[in-house]
């Protein structure tokens, strides 16, 4: 950031490029702006006379708009995008005061990054240990991370999801202490579906390719942990990873296998590519065991059902208490990660009721599978937290260009997470 005398132009090439700039949406006009500069040379200069926090808030909307899939495992090809300029300057007549404020957003961004290259990576490349090597690495910025094996710990739905695959699964827990340790944490966890192939019920083979970023709830809770600890939020916040693999194999889940939770309840697994609710449960049980929330909020790629009832511009939002629900709903709208309240209803359970165990982990009934998945999850919880349930499965990704990011993996849930967290 550098001072500069009121003006009302970008600069690119040495070029004036006249800018409209309304002083309520500096993000989105910051993000459209960097749509704009591929195949610009640098430096650019935007010069439109921003107070501080504006200037800040036009840099971050660059800097979320300013990211690239990932390409290292292709040559290069002419119709490669073209090249960023090598600086942006965004000027002010406060630079002090634009630093300081966009030195908290940056980490924001990277979060964003991360959780976009992580959904983006091919599932030979990226598994259960590739996953939660990606958590170990936020220890450089001072998170806590554990391993935990859910053999040992009694976790044995996530273990039962994971147990047709070569590839061990693993229950990873993310601590950042930015407040008084007795302080209650805010707790995320995250689906971490590494691969679904949907196990013995397995899924056509058409689009199964896109089943590597069905660990697109924990992508955006190792993104939201990147964002908390790069910016030493004065917080406690843990994440909470449910990863695995689910394959078939002589080793896989069977429909009609019966397996204890974590929580204790028995559940009848009838379509193991069901898997997300069974891993989510283990991990929220576990969680209001061990970490005493004082709230839990969950985000998965969890149903295809979701993307039936509201598309590809709102997750699905269940949450126990109307006091969270309505702060996620207004999170949503300033982070522009939009949320869509849903019903919690005991009328699901009828739908996964089961004669052989406490329950099912689906039904078929006129209820949308959506609904159901939410209900299912809220018997795991305990009924003194308050918990959130965000279904992703339709904005996880994008088959199209967007204001903050272009087609494919969104980064989806980690700037609310970071708002959600505060400090």
């Amino acid at each position: 950031m550098v001072a500069a005398e009121a003006a009302s132009r970008v600069l690119i090439a040495h070029q004036p490029v006249l800018v409209e700039l309304t002083k309520d949406d500096p993000r989105p006009r910051g993000a459209a702006l960097a749509a704009l500069l591929p195949g610009c040379p640098g430096p650019v200069l935007v010069d439109l006379a921003l107070s501080a926090a504006d200037a800040a808030q036009l840099a971050y909307g660059l800097a979320l708009r300013a990211y690239r899939p990932l390409g290292k495992y292709r040559a290069p090809a002419d119709d490669d995008p073209l090249p960023w300029p090598d600086r942006v300057l965004v000027l002010t007549d406060a630079p002090e005061a634009a630093q300081s404020l966009f030195d908290r957003l940056l980490p924001v961004a990277a979060g964003v990054h991360l959780a976009r290259d992580l959904v983006a990576e091919p599932g030979n490349h990226l598994g259960p240990a590739e996953l939660a090597a990606q958590a170990q690495a936020l220890e450089s910025l001072g998170v806590s991370v554990e391993l935990l094996d859910p053999t040992v710990h009694g976790l044995n739905l996530l273990a039962a999801v994971g147990q047709g695959s070569t590839r061990a699964p693993i229950l990873a827990v993310l601590r950042w202490q930015g407040s008084a340790a007795d302080d209650k944490p805010l707790v995320l966890v995250g689906k971490g579906l590494t691969f679904d192939s949907g196990g013995l019920s397995i899924k056509p083979a058409e689009h199964m390719e896109e089943m590597k970023g069905d660990m697109g709830g924990a992508a955006a809770v190792l993104g939201a942990m990147r964002a908390i600890a790069g910016r030493k939020a004065k917080a406690n916040v843990v994440g909470v990873l449910a990863i695995a693999e689910n394959m078939p194999g002589g080793g896989a889940l069977r429909p009609g296998d019966i397996i204890r939770s974590y929580k204790g309840l028995t559940v009848e697994v009838v379509d193991t590519d069901a898997e997300g609710r069974l891993v989510l449960a283990d991990a929220l049980a576990w969680a209001c065991d061990h970490l005493r929330p004082a709230l839990l909020v969950d985000a998965a790629t969890l149903t295809g059902a979701v993307v039936r009832v509201l598309g590809r511009h709102h997750a699905g939002l269940y949450a126990n208490r109307d006091t969270l629900a309505a702060r996620l709903l207004k999170l949503g709208v300033a982070e522009a990660e939009l949320l869509w309240r849903l019903p919690l209803s005991a009328r699901c359970d009828d739908d996964f009721r089961s004669d052989v165990a406490d329950w099912k982990n689906c039904g078929w009934g006129a209820v949308p599978d959506n609904d159901d998945a939410a209900r299912f999850l809220q018997h795991f919880v305990a009924a003194k937290v308050p918990w959130a349930h965000l279904d992703i499965a339709g904005t996880a990704e994008a088959d199209e260009d967007q204001l903050y990011g272009p087609k494919g993996a969104t980064g989806f849930g980690v700037r609310l997470f970071d708002a959600l967290a505060g400090g």
